[in-house]
């Protein structure tokens, strides 16, 4: 599952920076494309948070379980600012959200 999302979200951010679009637009046109599918409410500022994240519902885990959507969050920063993202907070754990840090 993570490397099927590493792969799309490296894609994705490819061909928004080969339509020269800047980094910031490219970020918020995908995080618009992740509100209108619905995967749930995403704020970004230092980290990356997910309330509602559709992955996690109804899983409870001991660690982490958003593999698909770390997967392409890591694929699509590295294209974009080169950077990686390590999900710290879940809601399979009990969190009230999900979390990805920046690395």
């Amino acid at each position: 599952m993570r490397f099927g999302g590493a792969l799309g979200g490296k894609e994705v951010g490819e061909r928004l920076m080969d339509a020269e679009m800047g980094e910031d637009e490219a970020v918020k046109r995908v995080l618009n494309l992740f509100e209108h599918c619905k995967v749930g409410s995403i704020t970004m500022s230092e980290t990356l948070r997910i309330v509602q994240n559709c992955e996690s519902f109804m899983v409870k885990a001991g660690e982490p379980s958003c593999h698909f959507t770390t997967g392409f969050l890591n694929g699509f920063f590295t294209a974009v600012k080169n950077q990686h993202v390590k999900e710290t907070r879940c809601i399979a754990m009990g969190d009230p959200y999900c979390e990805w840090e920046f690395r």
